[in-house]
């Protein structure tokens, strides 16, 4: 059965027999280059480490020695900033994340990851490198201010939305080099969330040096009572179901807020009132504003969409915590808040870079988008690439950005049927069973429009959207990974590939490594197949040098969607 989508929600390198356990038996190394750029995306193979090197010392040693295909004449000290540096216990390697830069000013969407085993070899690198960076000439002296900048910004966004009386948390404001269509300009990148007029995540790109607006979207993807005592607390979710909860009761007025104080800062919703897009400035409510609080006179609420948003959040958020061990979207314990009613019968969902909003959608072509576990799953999902790889929302980046979201939101919600594979099934059209917004196991019976030849989501690389709307097929093209993805984890024959499925288990495993490990801002879809093989093979080492069966099924499943 074909089914139509709405156009709302926001919400590579084979490397056959190459064997390379982490015990680390020596193997000639494997370089595959970005096409743009003519330097290595990902280098694989063993780099020896010298004796008595520091982690960062091998690290830089490493680097240095690339140089000349790096295509760089520079000191890699000077190129290369360490942003972080990570330890994995289980497989005794470390990975560090590092940005280059220019006379000590970063570049934007110019990621590294490196990986060390036990001894200081580098094993694995991702990324992109500029080419002749010490050669460039890039203005570095800003005669625009940030808070000039910033005010480019704001006035932009109120040309397009309206009179913006508060913004979401802080303006993020970085002075960066960007470079752009050919150029490098010296520019402020900056992040501003909105609620009210309209719920977005503008991303502003301005120019250090004449404070003109040389790039920008809208990245949308799409206070309590002091010493509460905490409580369980009961409701009725979107389906009429009793749910019980954690919430909080405030010891001198006996009133209940739906905060949840047990799982590290804190699971917090709040109720927009239906104020056109009005949403909770988040720093009122870190102040105690309560005026906008989810609030009942006793331990059972009465609000089935805040009931839904506020029990979905605390699953999603055990589901990174006991999978992976993920402390909140941040991983370091920051506070997950949605907000409920946003709008008078929205149909989305968004993470706007702060928090979650949820619409109450129109009565047929959605209900409360906050019923959906995997929905709140896709859009918790965004807030932890945005604290991992921050996958750029533009492009193939931004197509991997969605698609990481509706995969691990079908795995969070964790059906046993083929409701597993659809997004949104339980919210959208109530009155047509067995549909959903998007098809991970059949991307191509679903209709999306003009975007593509067949007016269907495409299933192969071969078929994907190349032009600008949708942020360069961000939704669209997500669909090829999510295929890769179904292949991969239940197995089935493709295009004439077969490929043997792992089960969930392994596959959310490795999807999760390479989103936290190996994957930069600007992966495109090779680099996702190279990140995905180099998790697996460190989870499932190759033996005797044939690639193992999670290795395998990877190649074979992102051969089956045109991947290499």
């Amino acid at each position: 059965m074909k089914k139509v989508i709405p156009a709302v929600l926001a919400a590579s390198l084979t490397f056959g027999g190459l064997a390379f356990p982490l015990n680390h038996t020596f193997a000639a190394e494997k370089v595959k280059y970005d096409q743009q750029l003519k330097t290595p995306s990902s280098i694989i193979g063993l780099w020896k480490a010298p004796e008595g090197v520091s982690k960062q010392e091998a690290l830089y040693a490493f680097l240095q020695s690339k140089a000349s295909l790096f295509k760089s004449t520079g000191n890699a000290k000077d190129q290369f900033k360490i942003v972080k540096e990570q330890v994995d216990s289980n497989t005794n390697t470390t990975h560090f994340r590092t940005v280059e830069q220019y006379n000590g000013i970063p570049i934007y969407g110019s990621a590294q990851t490196t990986a060390l085993d036990k001894d200081n070899n580098v094993f694995a690198f991702f990324g992109k490198v500029t080419p002749n960076l010490a050669r460039a000439v890039i203005p570095t002296t800003a005669t625009v201010s940030k808070d000039e900048a910033i005010q480019v910004a704001k006035q932009n966004i109120e040309e397009q939305i309206g009179e913006v009386n508060y913004y979401d948390g802080d303006i993020d404001s970085d002075l960066m080099i960007y470079p752009y269509k050919g150029k490098n300009y010296l520019a402020y990148v900056i992040k501003a969330s909105t609620s009210k007029p309209e719920p977005g995540y503008w991303h502003y790109f301005i120019d250090a040096t004449n404070g003109n607006i040389i790039h920008s979207f809208n990245a949308i993807q799409e206070a309590l009572p002091e010493n509460p005592d905490p409580v369980q607390a009961r409701g009725m979710d979107i389906f009429g179901k009793l749910q019980t909860f954690q919430a909080v009761k405030d010891p001198n007025t006996g009133a209940h807020y739906l905060f949840d104080g047990t799982r590290s800062k804190g699971v917090h919703t709040f109720n927009a009132m239906h104020l056109g897009t009005d949403i909770f400035i988040i720093l009122s409510a870190l102040l105690g504003y309560t005026g906008d609080e989810v609030k009942s006179p006793s331990n059972f609420f009465y609000d089935p969409a805040a009931v839904s948003a506020h029990i979905n959040a605390e699953k999603v958020y055990d589901y990174y915590q006991k999978t992976f061990k993920r402390n909140s979207l941040d991983d370091k314990g920051m506070k997950i808040i949605s907000s409920v009613h946003i709008g008078d019968k929205w149909n989305n969902a968004a993470w706007n870079g702060k928090q979650m909003l949820y619409g109450d959608g129109d009565g047929q072509r959605m209900i409360s988008l906050s019923g959906g576990l995997d929905v709140i799953g896709h859009e918790m999902t965004h807030g932890v690439i945005s604290n991992t790889a921050d996958l750029e929302y533009e492009g193939e980046s931004g197509a991997l950005n969605e698609s990481l979201a509706d995969i691990m939101g079908s795995f969070i919600e964790n059906k046993t049927d083929e409701g597993l594979w659809l997004m949104g099934e339980d919210i959208w059209t109530p009155d047509i069973p067995g549909d959903g917004l998007r098809s991970l196991s059949d991307p191509a019976s679903v209709y999306i429009g003009g975007y593509t030849e067949s007016g269907y989501y495409p299933d192969h690389y071969s078929q994907r959207y190349l032009g600008d709307q949708d942020h360069g097929g961000v939704h669209v093209n997500s669909s090829i990974n999510n295929k890769a993805a179904y292949l991969l984890t239940q197995g089935g024959t493709h295009y004439g590939v077969t490929v043997q499925g792992i089960g969930k288990a392994k596959a959310e495993k490795i999807f999760y490594r390479a989103l936290t490990l190996y994957l930069t801002s600007s992966s495109d879809f090779s680099q996702m197949r190279q990140a995905m093989t180099q998790a697996a093979r460190d989870l499932y080492p190759d033996k005797n040098g044939a690639p193992s069966a999670e290795v395998q099924a990877i190649n074979d499943a992102y051969d089956a969607v045109g991947v290499y």
